[in-house]
């Protein structure tokens, strides 16, 4: 049967390539795109396309999603769907994910096949051993008992970068550090957030309901305004132009 690696350009996924080729495995790595991984996921996947060009491995597959609204419109970008409808992720409901990587990369690969997934040995109660529709799902990290830190080291002894952490940047399980990183780095996306963020507060207060957040009970504005967590000096830390 045909592997599939489920790629997501973060450190799992990309160790998880490197020890793959090194142990000759024949396998298609998949990257769905759905538009709103951090920009430095984006810049390491191309750069990491040119590392497998140069060697003459075969590169990853690029996917984009195609979502549905009930209405017709569809879809290839996470962002534009919630904002569209008006919503945002929970961590309660991550159908995201289902919608926006797993039933893409179903809808590719053909079945039955294995699909590799970057879990590490430290993560080992996340796997299971699951045969779902054709897809068998295997865990070769954990098979090889590599964890983080290992995975980290047999990216760096191939003298690649480490990536960072996979995800959106709309994400509720990211940290209100990682939003005020994100509020540093990338001001212009930090600041589609708090639109978002606004419009469906906007949307559940006319619907006479209580508002709610992306980063847990707090506002955006608020998580990046708390003196107790400022991390730069005010001129280092630049002003937003969105008008919010």
């Amino acid at each position: 049967m045909k592997n599939y690696l489920s790629f997501g350009g973060g450190v799992n996924s990309v160790a998880l390539h490197l020890y793959l080729l090194n142990e000759g495995w024949d396998f298609e790595a998949v990257f769905v795109d759905h538009g709103t991984d951090w920009p430095e996921t984006y810049e390491y996947v191309e750069m990491f396309q040119e590392w497998l060009k140069k060697r003459n491995y075969r590169p990853i597959t690029i996917l984009k999603p195609k979502v549905k609204t009930i209405d017709g419109v569809v879809f290839d970008n996470l962002y534009n769907y919630y904002y569209y409808k008006k919503i945002f992720p929970f961590r309660q409901n991550r159908f995201c994910t289902d919608r926006f990587k797993i039933t893409p990369l179903e809808k590719y690969q053909e079945p039955p096949c294995f699909v590799l997934l970057g879990i590490d040995y430290g993560e080992i109660g996340r796997a299971t051993l699951t045969i779902r529709k054709g897809f068998e799902y295997r865990y070769p990290l954990i098979e090889a008992r590599m964890n983080r830190d290992d995975c980290k080291m047999f990216i760096q002894d191939r003298n690649l970068p480490v990536p960072i952490k996979s995800g959106c940047y709309i994400c509720p399980f990211q940290s209100q550090y990682q939003y005020r990183e994100l509020r540093h780095l990338h001001i212009e996306l930090f600041c589609k957030a708090e639109q978002l963020e606004n419009r469906y507060v906007e949307r559940r207060l006319g619907e006479g309901k209580k508002p709610l957040y992306i980063c847990n009970k707090k506002p955006l504005r608020s998580v990046v305004e708390e003196d107790q967590y400022k991390l730069f000096e005010q001129d280092e830390y630049p002003p937003c132009n969105c008008m919010l």
